[in-house]
C-alpha cells in the first residue's frame, strides 16, 4: 500500500488567507484498519500463547546442532561457550549418531512450514530455521577448499559462522520468549518472510 501525504489546508488556494485553520486528515494503511475497533481504536496485538512460543523456538535446534562444530576454536579459547559446549554435546552427539536424522528433521520442518493449522508466527520460525540451515551447508561445499587458507584465516571464517548461528538463535529464541516476530535478521528474515507471505 502507497501512503502519500495530502495537505488539505483550506487557505492554500485562498491567496494571503494563511491565517485560516489547515484541516486535519488521518491515513491509515490496510493493515492499519484492520486493527481498529468499532470505536476508532487501535486494539492492542494478540499476545502469543505460550505454547506456541515453545514450538517456534524448537525448530532452531536443526540449525544449532549443525552449527555446532563451527565453535571447535571458540570452545577451547573461550571458557563460557567451552562450559555451553560441554551442557549440549551429548544432545548434540545424540542427535548426529541417528542415521539421516537431520535430513528427516529437515523433510518434516519443511512440510509443517506449509501448514495453514499453524499460525504465522510459528510458521515464520520453522521457515526461518530452515533457511539458516540451509546457510550453513554452503560453507560445508567448500571445507576442503579451506584447507589452502592459512590456519588462522580457516578460524577466523569458522569462529565468524558460528557467531552468526549462535546470535540468530539466540536473537529469535528471545523474541519468541516475548511473543515478538524475530524478523530483523539480515538476509535470513527476508527470505524466510518471502516463503512465509504476510498471514
Amino acid at each position: 500500500v502507497e501512503m502519500m501525504q495530502v495537505d488539505l489546508r483550506p487557505g492554500l488556494y485562498e491567496g494571503y488567507q494563511t491565517h485560516v485553520r489547515p484541516s486535519r486528515c488521518d491515513c491509515y494503511a490496510y493493515d492499519d484498519l484492520a486493527k481498529l475497533n468499532a470505536t476508532g481504536e487501535a486494539t492492542a496485538e494478540p499476545e502469543v500463547p505460550l505454547a506456541e512460543r515453545v514450538l517456534a523456538t524448537a525448530p532452531y535446534l536443526l540449525p544449532a546442532c549443525d552449527g555446532y562444530i563451527y565453535g571447535g576454536y571458540i570452545y577451547q579459547n573461550t571458557p563460557v561457550f567451552g562450559d555451553f559446549a560441554l551442557l549440549f554435546a551429548p544432545a548434540v552427539n545424540a542427535f548426529e549418531s541417528i542415521p539421516f536424522s537431520g535430513l528427516a528433521l529437515f523433510i518434516g520442518l519443511s512440510i509443517f512450514s506449509r501448514s495453514a493449522n499453524l499460525s504465522r508466527f510459528v510458521r515464520f520460525n520453522i521457515q526461518q530455521a530452515i533457511v539458516l540451515d540451509i546457510a550453513l551447508v554452503i560453507p560445508s561445499l567448500f571445507q576442503g577448499a579451506t584447507q589452502m587458507f592459512p590456519a588462522m584465516l580457516q578460524i577466523q571464517g569458522s569462529n565468524f559462522i558460528f557467531y552468526c548461528v549462535f546470535f540468530t538463535v539466540a536473537y529469535s529464541a528471545w523474541c519468541n520468549s516475548r511473543g515478538v516476530v524475530p524478523d530483523q535478521v539480515p538476509i535470513i528474515s527476508e527470505a524466510a518472510a518471502s516463503q512465509v507471505g504476510p498471514f
